[in-house]
């Protein structure tokens, strides 16, 4: 009998690249949940809050969704919980780690680059 070359090594490469698989998924799904459920309507396209909402984007997986469950058990976080409660509500609990993972990822596009002017636009400052 021959005895199969399945090693530890190879577990973990396989597992691993069916993980990221996963992962990706998770994010594009969550992308379209947060759009579609109507989140960037007060929290903006990027995550990062519109007037005086909050921002979103960046928090790790586990704060965001610990807050969501919260909600959707209606358990009031802050004064804006009673708007959120229904959002929460709406959701699955596989919706909730797919959003939270998707927001976790969420670049904040404009942060990077807050502050920097091109200095083609701008000049170098001189007379």
């Amino acid at each position: 009998m021959k005895k199969s070359k399945l090693s530890l090594k190879n577990i973990f490469i396989v597992t691993l690249f069916a993980n990221n698989i996963i992962y990706s998924e998770n994010i594009n799904i969550g992308e379209e949940l947060y759009f579609s459920k109507g989140c960037s309507n007060c929290h903006g396209t990027d995550g990062k809050g519109l007037n005086s909402y909050p921002s979103i984007s960046g928090k790790p997986f586990w704060d965001t969704k610990r807050k969501l469950l919260k909600l959707k058990a209606g358990i009031e976080l802050s004064s804006r919980s009673q708007i959120m409660i229904p959002f929460a509500k709406s959701l699955t609990d596989t919706e909730i780690d797919e959003v939270s993972t998707a927001l976790q990822n969420l670049k904040r596009k404009n942060d990077e680059n807050k502050f920097r002017t091109p200095r083609e636009i701008w000049g170098d400052g001189g007379s």
